[in-house]
């Protein structure tokens, strides 16, 4: 028997009973995606030579700039999205410690999808070799995190999925010299995580900053984690995205159900209040931080909230996966009437695509 996908110690939420897609729609989603992740790819090499850009977005303004051997500051990414079945509404990228990959692809498996109709098919497998891509002749593969946190189950499975590919695969804590030179490193490791606990991934760092390791997951991919492109990329399959400003601000608070706001670098969930579920004082009050904490050098955005299609009567968003900027799978999380995050009520749904 198979171990369950887990998140903190505990099991995920997940049905075998698929979303799905007809082939038409999951062309014209990964096509309108994939353009879009090409466009952020070049909006990154631009934010990434002028600071004020990179004021906007949040990120460190001497963000190192160096793509990976294959030319890209997004290697591996999720576009999550709503879909009414003839609309992308986009959401955000999700370019840093990008995770997921194995459990939605357990999930698919659960569920018995065939190939044809299984969009995960093989997604660990198809990961791996992505990730070669960026140095081919590797001969150490290194999974670099921090030990015992809500995604260890994961990490872990990833890598007995890879072993059969590649015999010297193996798990790192950054704060143990436990590779050689020339490893070939995929970092899952949040950049805010790396920034602010330095201490706890000092070896890792150091042989990164030294270039004696191949680090796949750079610090420029922080611009497309960035909540705030799309207020000035302004993509058309977007909702509507503003910087935070004291007339937008006004705008924001006045127009309460309309409205959600984010921290420009929010993770899991956290930083994100959707006016529609707030009394109009403590919405004043989330409005007034954001203003505060922009006006203090810590930048929120604005997005006008859309109304979250169902199916089976329930709400449901998309994630798109890409390698290496291909479309390679997709997650589904139902259920939730709250924003997602890590407390919230999802259930995991595989993808069938007709």
């Amino acid at each position: 028997m198979r171990s369950v996908p887990q998140f903190g110690g505990c099991p995920i939420a997940y049905s075998k009973n698929p979303v799905e897609l007809t082939r038409a729609q999951a062309t014209y989603i990964e096509k309108t995606l994939t353009d879009l992740l090409k466009e952020v790819e070049d909006f990154t090499s631009k934010a990434l030579q002028d600071k004020s850009l990179l004021k906007h977005l949040n990120v460190p303004e001497d963000l190192d700039p160096t793509p990976t051997p294959l030319g890209l500051h997004i290697p591996f990414a999720r576009m999550d999205f709503l879909f009414d079945g003839k609309e992308i509404h986009g959401l955000e990228l999700n370019t840093d410690g990008t995770s997921g990959f194995n459990t939605t692809e357990w999930i698919a498996e659960e569920a018995g999808l065939s190939n044809k109709e299984n969009p995960n098919f093989e997604l660990s497998k198809r990961l791996f070799g992505a990730l070669r891509e960026h140095k081919p002749g590797a001969e150490e593969i290194v999974l670099v995190d921090f030990p015992q946190i809500g995604t260890s189950w994961e990490q872990h499975d990833l890598l007995k999925r890879w072993r059969p590919l590649h015999g010297n695969a193996h798990f790192a804590d950054p704060a143990y010299r436990s590779w050689n030179k020339g490893a070939l490193c995929y970092r899952r490791i949040l950049s805010w995580q790396l920034r602010s606990q330095r201490e706890r991934a000092v070896e890792f760092l150091k042989d990164w900053e030294q270039k004696n390791i191949t680090v796949i997951g750079g610090w420029s991919s922080d611009v497309g984690m960035s909540k705030a492109w799309p207020a000035i990329l302004k993509p058309k399959c977007f909702p509507e995205t503003v910087l935070f400003n004291q007339d937008s601000a006004k705008r924001i608070e006045n127009e309460k159900d309309n409205w959600v706001i984010k921290g420009a670098l929010s993770y899991s969930g956290h930083a994100i209040f959707r006016g529609i579920d707030l009394p109009q004082g403590r919405w004043e009050a989330c409005v007034e931080r954001a203003l505060t904490e922009t006006l203090q050098g810590r930048h929120w955005i604005g997005q006008k909230r859309i109304d979250v299609p169902k199916v089976d009567n329930k709400p449901y968003e998309l994630g798109l996966y890409f390698l290496n900027g291909r479309p390679s799978g997709y997650m589904c999380r139902w259920g939730s009437e709250q924003a997602i995050s890590e407390s919230s009520s999802e259930i995991l749904r595989p993808i069938k695509i007709t």
